[in-house]
């Protein structure tokens, strides 16, 4: 049976409130979900450029332990092998020098003198390398304890670096939940990004 003509335009004023309404809350869902999509962005942009930052570091911290490392080998080596060699040269001076006295001993006369003089000569700079040979071995210590403070120095700063991406990463997280607590649920947002 048809409506009368006064029960269809009450009848048609509700459906278009209830039309105005459901637009409304339409516009209003779709700036909700722009703005989640917005917000999901940022986020997504931040992490992505918090994870670039922290295997940066990674690589810097990897690095600074790799120049350490072999920073310290070379040194040592370098300073190994010049204490050999110095070694090596007070070990044939005081060779020479005992075959030059014991010749000296052999032979009398100007010849001891002269060999007098050649072993004092001798005797200095044996005296000489070997001063120069423990002059050599304080700087090793002290260039190896200098390249172990500045690489610890720096394996600090980087971890320091770190802890503070890291913090920069549990600050992300709290927008996000709080974000959550305005009840919209998961499915919601993932409805209104699709």
């Amino acid at each position: 049976m048809p409506l009368p003509k006064a029960d269809w335009e009450i009848k048609l004023e509700q459906l278009r409130a209830t039309n105005e309404e459901l637009q409304r809350r339409k516009a209003d869902a779709e700036k909700d979900r722009e703005l989640f999509r917005d917000l999901y962005n940022k986020a997504s942009s931040y992490a992505t450029q918090v994870t670039k930052e922290n295997d940066e570091l990674h690589s810097r911290v990897s690095l600074a332990e790799t120049q350490v490392r072999d920073g310290l080998a070379m040194i040592r080596a370098t300073y190994d092998a010049r204490m050999r060699k110095l070694e090596g040269e007070v070990a044939r001076l005081e060779g020479l020098n005992a075959l030059l006295t014991a010749k000296d001993l052999k032979t009398q006369g100007d010849a001891v003198r002269r060999r007098a003089a050649e072993g004092t000569e001798l005797r200095g700079d044996n005296q000489k390398l070997r001063a120069e040979l423990a002059e050599l071995r304080l700087d090793y210590g002290r260039m190896e304890r200098l390249l172990e403070q500045l690489g610890e120095q720096e394996l600090e700063e980087l971890s320091e670096q770190e802890e503070e991406v890291k913090h920069q990463l549990e600050g992300l997280s709290s927008p996000v939940s709080s974000i959550a607590a305005t009840q919209v649920t998961s499915k919601s947002v993932e409805t209104l990004v699709s």
